[in-house]
């Protein structure tokens, strides 16, 4: 997924720049992911609105909406979408919207979110805004951290949407410290991590991608799975590792993923 910003990474005397040379680049798709998403500044102001009537097009995959706090802001913005997409002859419902939740009262309204429009995909989680709201410094091993992301995967979770995406990793050389978040995040229940540079891509693919170990797990229990089922079971033993349908569900989990795992980079 490559996410074109126009919202905290171009300044405010730039934005109208900014647009013209998203919807180039959206309009060409020269080098850009085919799930192509444009972070938009608020649809509740004049720049997000603008930012809106430029990006959507039929090329375009979703927007990710920054700060949002409430299901009643996805619920206008599925309006507007559905309008702009009948204006430029794009499918009705094609694009999708990655809610960036970043405040207090977004985490508090994180289920409603998540249910608040089928346009919704995922949730994304924001530390850096997060922090400011709450007046504390969420770092890695943050109590606060790890509470967000439960909460963020548990919503995503019961209202059948993706899994939830990590925040970015700010520090362009701490490769180890972005694999180490990125390991973390995985093992909570997250499909992927937001990428600010092109070089971290590498590193969120790594750990997200299924390993073959994984993949030839998977293969093996639901082989075993499948004859158990013809002779009438619906629980068995394999490689000494108790099985039933929670466990089938997690091994066709791991098939289901891409062999790349999810990095969404930002292009800015």
């Amino acid at each position: 997924m490559a996410i074109v910003d126009l919202e905290d990474g171009v300044s405010r005397d730039r934005k109208a720049e900014a647009r013209k040379a998203a919807r180039e680049l959206l309009g060409g798709r020269e080098g850009l992911s085919p799930l192509a998403f444009v972070r938009i500044n608020s649809p509740a102001g004049a720049e997000g609105r603008a930012d809106l009537e430029a990006a959507v097009m039929p090329q375009l995959a979703g927007v990710m909406v920054p700060k949002v706090g409430s299901a009643a802001q996805i619920e206008m913005l599925d309006w507007t979408l559905t309008r702009l997409e009948r204006a430029c002859g794009a499918p009705e419902g094609q694009v999708s919207v990655l809610p960036l939740l970043e405040t207090a009262a977004g985490l508090e309204a994180a289920r409603e979110i998540a249910r608040s429009s089928p346009r919704v995909c995922a949730l994304a989680l924001g530390v850096a805004d997060l922090s400011a709201d709450l007046g504390a410094r969420i770092g890695p091993s943050s109590p606060l951290l790890a509470a967000a992301r439960a909460e963020l995967v548990v919503a995503c979770r019961s209202a059948g949407v993706g899994p939830p995406l990590d925040p970015v990793h700010l520090d362009l050389l701490d490769l180890a410290g972005l694999r180490a978040e990125a390991v973390a995040a995985r093992q909570m229940g997250f499909q992927g991590k937001a990428c600010i540079h092109p070089r971290q891509a590498e590193v969120v693919a790594a750990v997200f991608a299924p390993t073959p170990e994984e993949r030839e797990w998977a293969e093996r229990l639901l082989s075993a799975f499948a004859a158990a089922e013809q002779e009438g079971r619906s629980a068995l033993v394999v490689d000494g590792e108790f099985v039933d349908y929670a466990v089938v569900a997690r091994a066709r989990r791991i098939l289901r993923l891409p062999d790349q795992g999810q990095a969404a980079t930002r292009s800015q």
